[in-house]
């Protein structure tokens, strides 16, 4: 297979820049091979289903295991991988668990021989970078098994995106040195009835993507003041990271306790990697491969124009399995307004990354002014036109990507754009009505009691009351908001009870103007987060699972198991997905039983029971010998209908998946708990091969 060339790692921005000369032959570099994945067209139609209230797989998101067993690159497409970098002179330095990423270290001399291609070194506005003079060139058999390359420029540095108020306070608030406290936070943007409900995040895990360490005694102190509880942390250390604050400290401090504001309770996980190409993928791909937080705050980005399009497509992969586990990214739009980009000692119309992404809810900034009594007022875009020596405009980060189609669920009025348009939402982020923060470390003028702004901030905002909403919607047995875009645009589509969305119609963010509807400025507007919820919980055609433990992954957790045999059912048989399954049968006349009990809602428009059945070749009489049922029944046990019974010699045809419209059956039931039971009985045969494997079992409601 004849060699080719990977496209994508040519940066614009150097179009015009001529080499200072070649790097050097010496200097190390951290390489990142970024695996393909497969079946890509078949995950698209998953995260289409998933999207799609109609669908039996709504909001049924994968877990890891069960993506990298589907989607993720093979053992042998790693090995193929490994084999050429070491060939070629590379080191091996790791191997992400879910194959996505093999990261290599070597020298800029065993880059150019193995990729024929030459580093030069740049000056690029106060850097001096290096980037390759074309695109590497690698054998077919390797292109055929990755996406790209990373790692061969070091010109996108990633950059936090929080603001210092400098000026008087223009509306003081009652934070030590001025600022918005949690309290006063939560009326502006309607999140106290959640909060006094007990809706503090409890019970969710907030995911922080950081390029910094942070003083634990600095977000200790800060919840102190406000009241808000011991934080529940732990941290997660990237490619030989640690959490000894830098020069960016403020960042994941300004994160910590914003988040802490708005969702207190919530445990937070702080993902602290290097600030370099690999250690910024490894980080991201870390949060997904773990998927222990449902939502993730950015509040690091670079200009578009600084990344190549090979490396954005990497965080375009690693954010599409995020999503199909139903991971909600809240990343920062940026602090330049409209103009992310410098080029030529100019200011340039571009959008930031990663809240460009797709898969990514990109987070805008306003500036928000509350009454006397702390309720909302009236917001408007943010942007400061400043002047003087070495100071420039700010404003929140909006426009369009020039990488990034707009994706399908960016629809509505305003949304016609070619491209993906940034940013979906937005909350305040202008230090001169910024939030109170507690740091002590980096170079602060003024240390301590700070007020901080920025779209950091907002996105943290945004990342704490999901949380909220999070921990309100499954106390309701209700789907979270899972990978959140989609229902974001949903909820700005669709009539609601309830604005979930002030529209901001003010301002502009340097350049692009706010209208009613979604802007360039401020996306679909601000959050009224008491209205999100009761707007989400009472949508029309909204889901909701019933059943517990569904794919028995948490063992026997939440079913009632009952064999003749004394045999333990629910194991790791044969599973259809993941590790556990329920197993029946197999003895002589057997008699196996699982149940579980639920409380059906009030209001429904139609219940759906939903199972994978496996059945082993039983008796081969013609006549029905070894049965399987799945039987309704009431909350004492007694029978309301058998929805199906299956034969030992008859349904013998691997796994099938079965589904049963019992709106009618249960209509009478409303209200009340009832059984969803699966029995199976074998004949008195010496030695039966009769059994049953039963798993991924759904009964779920479609509301009114």
């Amino acid at each position: 297979m004849a060699s080719q060339r990977l496209p994508g790692h040519i940066i614009s921005l150097l179009d015009s820049v001529q080499p200072l000369g070649p790097a050097s032959s010496k200097m190390s570099l951290q390489l990142t091979f970024a695996l393909k994945l497969r079946n890509e067209p078949a995950l698209n139609t998953l995260l289409a289903a998933q999207n799609d209230s109609t669908s039996p797989l709504y909001h049924r998101y994968l877990t890891p295991q069960e993506f990298n067993a589907r989607f993720a690159p093979t053992q042998a497409s790693v090995n193929t991988v490994v084999a050429y970098a070491r060939q070629q002179g590379f080191q091996v330095t790791s191997i992400a668990p879910n194959h996505m990423l093999v990261d290599v270290a070597g020298t800029v001399a065993t880059a150019e021989h193995a990729f024929a291609l030459t580093l030069n070194n740049y000056q690029f506005q106060s850097r001096i970078v290096y980037a390759p003079n074309d695109n590497p060139l690698i054998p077919g058999a390797i292109a055929a098994e990755i996406e790209t390359i990373s790692g061969l420029n070091n010109v996108g540095l990633y950059h936090p995106a929080n603001l210092q108020s400098k000026l008087k306070q223009l509306y003081p608030h009652k934070g030590p040195k001025g600022g918005f406290t949690p309290d006063e936070l939560r009326s502006a943007y309607d999140a106290k009835p959640l909060l006094t409900a007990g809706m503090d995040g409890t019970g969710q895990t907030i995911g922080l993507f950081e390029l910094d360490g942070y003083k634990p005694a600095d977000i200790a102190t800060y919840r102190q003041n406000y009241h808000l509880g011991t934080l529940k942390v732990a941290n997660v250390l990237v490619d030989g990271a640690s959490n000894t604050p830098g020069p960016y400290a403020i960042e994941p401090t300004l994160d910590m306790e914003v988040i802490s504001a708005m969702a207190p309770g919530a445990t937070q996980k702080v993902y602290i990697g290097p600030n370099t190409t690999t250690g910024i993928d490894d980080t991201y791909n870390r949060i997904v491969a773990d998927d222990v937080a449902k939502v993730i705050s950015i509040s690091w980005g670079e200009c578009e124009l600084s990344l190549t399009s090979a490396r954005m497509d990497i965080l375009n992969t690693i954010f599409k399995q995020g999503a199909a586990q139903g991971q909600a990214f809240f990343a920062a739009s940026g602090n330049l307004g409209a103009y992310d980009c410098t080029v030529n000692a100019s200011q340039t119309l571009a959008v930031d990354s990663p809240a460009n992404n797709p898969y990514v809810v990109g987070v805008g900034g306003t500036t928000l002014l509350t009454n006397p009594n702390g309720t909302y007022r009236s917001e408007s875009a943010w942007s400061n036109h400043l002047t003087g020596q070495n100071q420039t405009a700010v404003g929140g980060g909006g426009g369009q990507s020039i990488h990034f189609l707009r994706p399908p669920y960016q629809s509505g009025p305003n949304l016609t754009d070619q491209y993906r348009m940034v940013p979906d939402v937005s909350a305040n982020a202008d230090p001169e009505t910024g939030y109170s923060i507690y740091h002590t470390g980096g170079s602060l003028p003024t240390p301590n009691w700070v007020v901080l702004g920025g779209t950091s901030a907002a996105a943290s905002l945004w990342a704490g009351i999901t949380a909220d909403v999070n921990q309100f919607l499954l106390s309701r047995h209700i789907f979270p908001l899972g990978s959140a875009s989609v229902t974001l645009y949903q909820l700005y589509n669709t009539p609601q009870i309830y604005p979930p969305y002030h529209d901001i119609t003010t301002g502009t963010n340097l350049y692009y103007q706010t209208r009613p509807g979604y802007d360039l400025a401020t996306g679909l507007g601000t959050p009224d987060v008491w209205n999100i919820a009761r707007d989400l919980e009472s949508s029309s055609g909204l889901t909701t699972l019933l059943l517990q433990n569904m794919g028995f992954e948490s063992g026997s957790v939440a079913w009632q198991e009952h064999s003749n045999g004394g045999y333990k059912l629910i194991g790791t048989f044969n599973p259809h997905s993941g590790k556990y399954s329920a197993y029946f049968c197999n003895y002589a006349n057997c008699h196996d039983t699982i149940a579980q009990a639920t409380l059906l809602p009030k209001f429904i428009q139609k219940i759906t029971l939903s199972y994978w059945v496996y059945i082993g070749q039983g008796d081969t009489s013609t006549t029905c010998q070894d049965n399987f049922q799945a039987i309704l029944r009431t909350e004492k046990g007694g029978p309301i209908t058998t929805v199906q019974k299956l034969c030992g010699n008859t349904n013998t045809n691997g796994w099938v998946q079965y589904s049963f419209d019992v709106t009618n059956t249960l209509a009478k039931y409303t209200g009340q708990t009832i059984q969803v039971s699966f029995e199976a009985t074998g004949t008195s045969g010496p030695r039966s091969n009769f059994f049953v494997d039963l798993d991924d079992v759904t009964l779920y409601v479609t509301h009114h």
